[in-house]
Formats: C-alpha cells, sequence, structure tokens
C-alpha cells in the first residue's frame, strides 16, 4: 500500500489541533448523523432530500455529500432505526427512508446529549473567551 507524502506526513506529526478546519471536520462528521435523524423526524425522504434538508435546517454550516449521507443512512437502517421503501419521484425510482420508533428515541436522546454538551462548551467559552468575535475573525459560526 502506498501512502501518500501529505498521509504519511499526518501520520508522523499527528493532527494540527490549532488548525479550525481540524475541528470543523470533527463536527461536521459527528452532526451530519444528528442531522439526518433530525430531518428524517419531520417526514421521511429519499437520499438525495436528505442531503437538500441538512444543508437547509443548518443554513448550510453543514453539508454533507451524499457519499457521507448514503453509507449513515444503510447504518440507521441496518441498526432498525429507520426503514426504507422504493417510490418513484420525478420519474425515477428513489428509495425512501422513514424514521422507526427506535430511530425516534435515538434523535430524543442525540438531541439530550448534544444539547447537554452544547451548554457545557458555551459556559467554557464565555470563561474563556467572552469576546468570541476575536476568536472567530471571520464571522462564519459553521461546521463548513
Amino acid at each position: 500500500m502506498q501512502i501518500t507524502n501529505q498521509t504519511e506526513t499526518f501520520m508522523m506529526q499527528g493532527a494540527d489541533y490549532t488548525d479550525r478546519s481540524y475541528w470543523q471536520g470533527t463536527i461536521k462528521m459527528s452532526l451530519s448523523k444528528f442531522f439526518v435523524l433530525s430531518v428524517l423526524h419531520h417526514k421521511p425522504m429519499h437520499g438525495y432530500q436528505v442531503v437538500q434538508a441538512v444543508e437547509k435546517t443548518t443554513n448550510g454550516c453543514c453539508s454533507p455529500s451524499e457519499g457521507t449521507v448514503y453509507p449513515v443512512l444503510n447504518e440507521f437502517e441496518a441498526g432498525g432505526y429507520m426503514t426504507s421503501h422504493t417510490e418513484v419521484v420525478n420519474g425515477r425510482q428513489r428509495k425512501v427512508y422513514a424514521l422507526t420508533d427506535k430511530g425516534r428515541d435515538a434523535f430524543r436522546v442525540a438531541t439530550e446529549a448534544w444539547m447537554n454538551v452544547t451548554q457545557h462548551i458555551l459556559a467554557t467559552r464565555d470563561a474563556v473567551a467572552p469576546d468570541t468575535d476575536q476568536q472567530n475573525p471571520s464571522g462564519n459560526d459553521c461546521c463548513a
């Protein structure tokens, strides 16, 4: 297996925890699953609708690719968190996903967990950096 210089350098040096993009990527990966549950909590959707709904719901802050969403949908379906059926949408066959009771429970638990950690993050931010504008000069609060 050939390793690229960039990957090799990363493995030798480790992550740069001072790089905002590291944290944005970590947050985005974690929140993608949450937002998939969130949008499907409102109504059943096919995969591409899920991608669009997550982007719209988060005002573009979390805009997962189809390559991210479909494995999550498959994982949730395999775990019994959602079911799917095939429908014809705009003349094309689409797999439409809907949360099960287990999926709705998972969304409730995930919401509680994220709210708990969010409260701690906000308390820490207020204690450490009351002037957050200096910490984020771009003004972009997204995990883009």
